[in-house]
């Protein structure tokens, strides 16, 4: 009877903590890097996928994650201040560059 319970005991255990093994990162989980380089702060959102915009101010630098199965994702960021925007279609997991242009926030991919 004793076994029986040492032996439950153990596999609850191996159950709860996993029995040391790492989960594997979902294969469709997506990240692309959000650079601002402009005068202003721009919220950026993933079209299609994202849903929520991240705002991204002034000089900062963002990572956003997303769950995709795609590997290109057109990515938009807008500005409150000056009320225009920019988009660009770029690989998972490169870097999405917001920068001032003549009058007008520009993007590019990098």
């Amino acid at each position: 009877m004793m076994f029986r319970v040492g032996l439950l005991n153990l596999v609850l255990a191996c159950l709860l903590v996993g029995c040391g093994e790492e989960i594997p990162p979902d294969p469709n989980l997506r990240t692309v890097t959000i650079r601002n380089e402009s005068s202003t702060e721009a919220n950026v959102r993933i079209k299609r996928w994202h849903r929520e915009l991240t705002r991204v101010s002034a000089g900062d630098v963002e990572t956003i994650e997303f769950i995709s199965p795609n590997i290109v994702v057109n990515v938009e960021a807008q500005t409150r201040k000056q009320w225009d925007s920019c988009w660009s279609s770029m690989r998972v997991g490169g870097t999405f560059v917001v920068y001032d242009d003549t009058e007008r926030i520009a993007c590019r991919v990098e």
